[in-house]
């Protein structure tokens, strides 16, 4: 009984210290890469909604100021675009996407001013008086 007792203790140290004694794995390259796309892509979904609620947002309520401001002095136009900062990001990859997302939405407001703004220049139609003869 001791001879059995003594080799299965020794079969159970040895299982126990060669299941310690292997390290932690190093992530590899592929898997740290892999890891920060996923970081990137979650930043990048993230900004893309922030920008897109503020887009419509700024669409619905400052257009129309805008069109105001662009009609009485186009120089006041530039103080809303310098305020627009909705999104930022310390990640470089997502960084370049969150900017583009950015001047997508300024030249969408900016395109959607112009055009409320030529709108409103137009002349409405004059009925006129026939003529009888």
């Amino acid at each position: 009984m001791l001879n059995v007792t003594l080799k299965f203790s020794f079969c159970c140290i040895f299982f126990l210290f060669s299941g310690c004694a292997e390290g932690v794995k190093e992530p590899s390259a592929m898997e740290i890469q892999h890891f920060k796309d996923s970081a990137s892509e979650a930043s990048i979904d993230s900004a893309y909604t922030a920008i897109s609620s503020a887009c419509d947002t700024m669409m619905v309520y400052q257009v129309p100021q805008m069109v105001d401001s662009l009609l009485k002095d186009s120089a006041l136009l530039q103080t809303f675009f310098n305020k627009n900062n909705v999104y930022s990001s310390t990640d470089e990859k997502a960084e370049k996407v969150i900017r583009q997302l950015q001047a997508d939405c300024d030249s969408s407001l900016l395109k959607e001013t112009y055009r409320r703004a030529q709108l409103r220049q137009k002349l409405k139609p004059v009925r006129r008086k026939k003529l009888k003869a």
